[in-house]
């Protein structure tokens, strides 16, 4: 048999054999899925309580199990069904006995990775949201209920569940496929069910074409053996406990040292901080807060600056004196006052022959580095004239 699995990524689909296991024979050459008879892996729905989560609803799953299958599930492969991407997987749970799941394991063993999954003859049924999928198979009737449930079994047993899923939620079409079924049939007439014979009628009845393999039926694989893969996944923890307990112990003391150092960054400026604040008390800031030490510190050096840049603009009087003392003397006049006004420099009251003679100490003064200012100059009654003189000394062509 030929079935179309179509892929999520890309739009193409791709032919998948199945292979029955039941009628023997070689395994095929080519990827596969494997049939097993559906009514030695049914799937069983459970009735779990919605505030029962995590594991222990899978241990209520079991314990319902065991009831159902004669208080005991030794022997029982059980697991969780999610198909159509349903959460709660246990509340449809497939059931297969321990040595038969491990005899088909075995037979599909040579074919390695061709074979897809083993999964029940039901399951290759193509599926669809409210679409029943019929099909008769010898003495036997396959049966998709929607995406989630399935069955096999004979044809009394496969009404009776087909009357409980109607009460539960009719389709809105079923499609029937192989031979004719009286009892069943007659069943769906009676219920005025749509009944359709290919694909193709069912989108005139809101139905979406249904899919093979589609709806995570191959993650079902009764060749995987989910207590030897959590067995060697424990294994595998267990090895890797040791290098994880070493890496963990490592990160830790990391972080602790790395907790240590930054105390002690921290503990190392606050003491460089309280130790700069101690010595600006002595130098600089006596009174008054400390909040910013770079910009406090800045402003007092430039205050400091300013001010002595200030102090040496001004004239030094003695320096006047002394480099202005001989000029004075080689030229004909009469000092009658000296004294000192701040801004003004060294203040000399004169009495000169003229205009002339007042020009030329002026110019001899600057040849000493003086820089002399005529402040006042008047005539004289009767002779000459009487001047005032502000001098300055300059150094290095700057006004000091």
């Amino acid at each position: 048999m030929t079935l179309v699995l179509k892929r999520k990524k890309g739009g193409t689909a791709t032919p998948v054999k199945t292979h029955d296991l039941a009628v023997g024979g070689g395994l095929p050459a080519h990827p596969f899925v494997a049939l097993v008879p559906g009514t030695a892996a049914p799937l069983v729905r459970l009735d779990l309580p919605e505030a029962v989560k995590g594991q222990a609803r899978e241990r209520v799953a079991k314990r319902q199990l065991r009831d159902a299958y004669g208080g005991s599930d030794a022997g029982l492969d059980l697991r969780p069904a999610r198909l159509a991407g349903t959460r709660d997987g246990w509340s449809r749970v497939l059931v297969t006995d321990v040595a038969e799941r491990q005899d088909w394991a075995r037979a599909v063993a040579p074919a390695g990775a061709l074979c897809r999954a083993v999964l029940p003859d039901y399951l290759a049924l193509p599926a669809a949201p409210d679409l029943w999928v019929i099909e008769a198979r010898g003495d036997h009737v396959l049966a998709r209920l929607g995406t989630e449930d399935g069955f096999a079994g004979e044809t009394d047993l496969a009404l009776l569940l087909l009357k409980t899923s109607a009460e539960a939620s009719p389709p809105r079409a079923v499609l029937r496929r192989g031979a004719v079924l009286p009892e069943i049939d007659a069943y769906l007439a009676a219920q005025n069910l749509t009944t359709c014979g290919t694909t193709s009628e069912l989108a005139a009845h809101g139905v979406a074409e249904p899919q093979v393999f589609g709806h995570g039926e191959l993650a079902l694989d009764l060749a995987r053996d989910p207590g030897a893969e959590r067995a060697e996944m424990r294994r595998t923890l267990r090895r890797l406990r040791l290098p994880v307990g070493l890496a963990f112990l490592g990160l830790v003391g990391w972080v602790a040292a790395t907790v240590m150092e930054t105390r002690d960054l921290r503990d190392q400026s606050l003491a460089y901080r309280q130790n700069a604040e101690r010595i600006l008390r002595d130098v600089m800031i006596p009174t008054g807060p400390i909040l910013d030490i770079r910009t406090q510190v800045t402003q007092r050096l430039e205050r400091a600056r300013t001010a002595r840049s200030d102090g040496d603009g001004e004239a030094r009087p003695l320096d006047v004196l002394r480099r202005s003392g001989a000029v004075l003397a080689d030229h004909e006049g009469t000092i009658t006052r000296v004294s000192y006004q701040p801004g003004a420099g060294l203040v000399i009251d004169l009495q000169l022959a003229d205009f002339a003679a007042l020009d030329a100490l002026v110019g001899a003064l600057r040849t000493t580095g003086v820089e002399p200012r005529v402040a006042q100059s008047v005539t004289r009654e009767g002779a000459g004239i009487e001047a005032v003189l502000a001098m300055a000394v300059t150094q290095n062509g700057g006004r000091r």
